[in-house]
């Protein structure tokens, strides 16, 4: 089996937003060669997608950054998307996808996705509204991973999520991964290991060791973060965040050993708060970076 490390450009939001700023803290700093880039540094809606993709293009040649994937981030969050009650804004959230497919192309990535959609209370609770919301979801998926495949990409990325009116169990998850064909690419799953915090699960589903065994080899990444049981924390791997955490670098190793993985990408996505100071949270992020460079290392899987 073979990890490698990489880490998501969600840290620099608000701080380093241009890659010029966030490319050498990557390279320089933290030693690291793999990137996910956040949309949050993105300006899908307004922006011109070409100038964008070759300012990111251009920093990641210069430190010598390889632009993995792309990833949904705190903004798309805060948004329905594909499972909106109003259908003007699943339309609108298909479009924001479909952009951020030519973004990916732009920079080289080989993949893109991450929070696809959360039910309204209202349509998680009526019985009706719920199953048809749901197979408007996997009809849009299906779209995006035809476009995908039309621009070169590998997989079309989705999230387990941390709320329950969002695809964040086992079995939700299952139901939306797809093999691929010859006109899509294949739906994989981005496995954060702080969201099994679901209110109302128990067993498996509540479980980041459980998920990784079962389905670490459907996952095209493995995000990491520090957290608990009980929320979706985003903390570091900090000696005092690893103290209250429950995310142990061998049981990780261990599990996706069980799963029966190869090769993949352990993806860091630490999300500072904007009011931690700036030194600070470069501190924090080495300090992540050399707790899982370590265990790697150490257990021998370390890939470059």
């Amino acid at each position: 089996m073979r990890l490698e490390l990489g880490i998501n450009t969600c840290f620099a939001v608000k701080r380093w937003p241009l890659a010029a700023d966030w490319a050498p803290i990557v390279r320089d700093r933290l030693g690291l060669g793999l990137v996910e880039h956040s949309f949050d540094l993105v300006d899908l809606a307004g922006g011109s997608i070409p100038a964008q993709a070759v300012e990111v293009t251009a920093a990641a040649r210069q430190f010598g950054l390889t632009i993995r994937s792309t990833f949904t981030g705190l903004a798309a969050y805060s948004s329905n998307l594909l499972l909106s009650p109003n259908p003007d804004e699943r339309a609108h959230a298909q479009e924001w996808f479909g952009r951020a497919i030519v973004f990916s192309e732009g920079v080289g990535a080989v993949a893109t996705g991450g929070h696809v959609g959360a039910f309204s209370v209202n349509d998680w609770n009526d019985p009706v509204r719920r199953p048809e919301r749901w197979e408007g979801l996997r009809a849009a998926l299906h779209q995006l991973a035809a476009e995908a495949r039309a621009h070169g990409q590998q997989a079309l990325l989705v999230e387990n999520l941390a709320a329950a009116r969002e695809p964040s169990t086992i079995a939700m998850i299952q139901d939306l991964l797809t093999g691929g064909d010859g006109g899509h690419v294949p739906i994989r799953l981005a496995l954060d290991v702080g969201h099994m915090c679901v209110a109302g699960t128990s067993g498996a589903d509540r479980d980041p060791y459980a998920w990784l065994s079962e389905l670490g080899r459907e996952a095209f990444e493995v995000q990491l973060q520090q957290s608990d049981a009980e929320g979706d924390h985003h903390w570091p791997f900090t000696p005092a965040a690893n103290a209250r955490g429950r995310i142990e670098a061998d049981r990780l190793i261990d599990a996706l050993g069980e799963s029966g993985v190869e090769d993949l990408p352990l993806i860091l996505e630490i999300i500072p708060a904007f009011e931690q100071d700036d030194a600070g949270v470069l501190d924090d992020l080495a300090a992540s970076v050399d707790y899982w460079l370590a265990a790697l290392g150490r257990r021998n899987v370390l890939a470059f």
